[in-house]
């Protein structure tokens, strides 16, 4: 059985609860839940931690995590989270030169793939 939207954004914030406050302050802000701007707000957070991360540091840990998470959703994913993480997370990932661009180093598989062909 593939992995739907609903099923993707709740896999996502029981694996980083971290992110409970970052949704939360998105549905105030928006008074709903928007699914690409969340992911892209995801996004933002995960370069912090790349940005601001040391090797081998535990924000990086959790970075790491959080992009098998991602590449386990667009590989098991039904259309709908397939696109979301090529338009959502793949295309609002750093450029070379800019802050946190060493997430990059730790794409696998189809986001690896997806941030090359972009």
């Amino acid at each position: 059985m593939e992995m739907n939207e609903d099923q993707f954004f709740h896999g996502l914030l029981q694996n980083f609860p971290q992110l409970e406050s970052l949704h939360a302050e998105h549905v105030e802000f928006y008074e709903e839940f928007l699914s690409h701007v969340f992911l892209a707000d995801v996004v933002r957070w995960a370069v912090g931690l790349f940005s601001e991360a040391g090797q081998s540091s535990t924000e990086e840990a959790i970075g790491i995590r959080l992009i098998n998470f991602i590449e386990g959703a667009y590989v098991h994913g039904d259309c709908a989270v397939r696109e979301l993480v090529r338009v959502s997370f793949v295309e609002n990932l750093p450029y070379s030169g800019q802050e946190g661009f060493r997430i990059r180093e730790h794409l696998t598989g189809n986001l690896r793939k997806m941030f090359t062909e972009r």
